[in-house]
């Protein structure tokens, strides 16, 4: 268990993934005035991490059925890990609880004698609340809650996840800002988004047009370096984008790293009066494409480099201010790193990231010190080709399953519930990054040869 959690009282996890971007990743069906059915097993739904984190004990909601997780309870140490999720699932999973009476009576029966819980969710939000305060004002419960803002701060979580309002708040608080920020403007729509995207055009820069709510890259345009683009094309290409829509765009310089080289570091703040901020785990993120995230990488090398420092050293000082403002919780900062070495800042993600239940994994399974002994290489999704079933995915892995040969190596299937889609998650522990790579290849060529 974690050392700000009480192994004495009753740990729940909500992982409410779903509820933080459904919003923003229904822009686009909005739009064209459509509603589809949502399916939980092939719409984004990766509650299966919360078996993997915080550690062995605990009770975790999810949005859909998990496959494998018999094999982490019967393999991996986490036979005190259980789970439930709705008959009837919502893209709300908190007000699924509410809904659901079986679903809260498990809740609640799980606080047992003392009416004692401590109750963590992927993001604080404000269906979290509710189901927070129908614990406490309708079955008297004392709920405690490690990772969420203070009362009167829940406007903070939101804040500091949009873009404009990350670039607001380290600019006043970052005696390097204008070092550690790439040069850029937060524009109230898309006709001066286009205007400002020309200008960094022109003058042979080039830029990144975003969402200011936008997620995993969605709501995301690249236009390079000596891009020759008239001011009505840009505007024609950010005008057809429904999820720049009712939003504020930034316009940020584009930022060359042709080593792909993206740090991102995850903090951890405690309610005020609690501690101080840690740094939890530091990763590379990857992509496939410029903004099409499949994966990071977990490796002592990284807090090696001559960029991490800074870059450390700026995520507790955005840290120790959001915690004198009320924040508590997970955030990270996504960053690049130039083709010079300097680490630029680009956004911040106030919750629980793609990574943190690969680190409390880790953690749990080879001790707070695991960077001296494995390299974890988390794949965000993966195709199986035709594989669909559980049973049928196991054999195809087969002997690289972890612990192959009974060493610290192998993969742990960790995202099964979108295996519907003929798609998993996966966490591969090897010795080191290269090693890390070689498995995933092999993985590659055993789901598709």
């Amino acid at each position: 268990m974690l050392p700000y959690l009480d192994p004495q009282i009753p740990l729940v996890f909500i992982y409410n993934n779903i509820e933080i971007f459904f919003e923003f990743l229904h822009r686009a069906e909005r739009a064209a005035f459509t509603r589809k059915t949502y399916l939980p097993n092939r719409q984004y739904s990766k509650g299966d991490r919360g078996l993997l984190s915080l550690g062995a004990d605990k009770l975790v909601f999810v949005s859909a059925s998990i496959p494998h997780a018999d094999d982490l309870r019967e393999r991996l140490g986490y036979a005190g890990t259980h789970y439930a999720y709705p008959a009837n699932p919502s893209p709300w999973l908190c007000l699924d609880i509410l809904q659901e009476p079986p679903l809260l009576k498990r809740l609640v029966e799980y606080a047992g004698a003392r009416r004692t819980l401590q109750l963590v969710p992927y993001a604080t939000t404000p269906q979290f609340w509710q189901l927070v305060h129908a614990l406490q004002a309708d079955y008297a419960l004392n709920v405690l809650l490690p990772e969420s803002p203070t009362p009167g701060s829940h406007w903070l979580r939101d804040y500091i996840d949009t873009k404009s309002g990350f670039r607001a708040l380290a600019a006043r608080w970052l005696p390097e800002a204008e070092r550690l920020l790439p040069e850029g403007v937060v524009c109230p729509d898309v006709t001066r988004a286009a205007a400002a995207a020309h200008w960094f055009c022109a003058r042979g820069r080039g830029c990144v047009v975003k969402a200011d709510g936008g997620e995993s890259g969605i709501g995301q345009h690249l236009f390079r370096p000596g891009a020759s683009l008239s001011p009505k094309a840009i505007f024609g290409e950010l005008q057809a984008d429904p999820y720049l829509r009712d939003d504020l765009v930034i316009v940020e310089e584009y930022i060359p790293s042709t080593g792909h080289l993206s740090p991102s570091l995850e903090v951890y703040v405690p309610p005020a009066g609690q501690g101080a901020p840690q740094i939890t785990y530091l990763s590379n993120q990857l992509f496939l494409a410029v903004s099409d995230f499949y994966g990071l990488l977990i490796s002592r090398e990284l807090a090696e480099a001559p960029w991490y420092p800074p870059l450390a050293d700026s995520g507790l000082l955005i840290a120790a201010k959001l915690q004198a403002m009320g924040y508590a919780g997970h955030f990270d900062i996504d960053t690049i790193v130039d083709d010079g070495g300097r680490v630029y800042l680009l956004e911040l993600n106030s919750r629980r990231t793609a990574g943190t239940h690969v680190h409390e994994f880790a953690r749990h399974a080879f001790g707070p010190d695991y960077l001296n002994e494995v390299t974890l290489l988390s794949i965000n999704k993966m195709k199986t080709g035709n594989l669909a079933r559980y049973e049928d995915l196991r054999a195809v892995i087969g002997a690289l399953l972890y612990p192959m040969q009974g060493q610290r190596r192998g993969i742990i299937p960790a995202v099964t519930s979108i295996l519907a889609a003929c798609e998993f998650g996966c966490i591969i522990v090897a010795a080191s990054p290269q090693s890390a790579l070689e498995l995933r290849q092999a993985l590659v060529e055993r789901l598709h040869g």
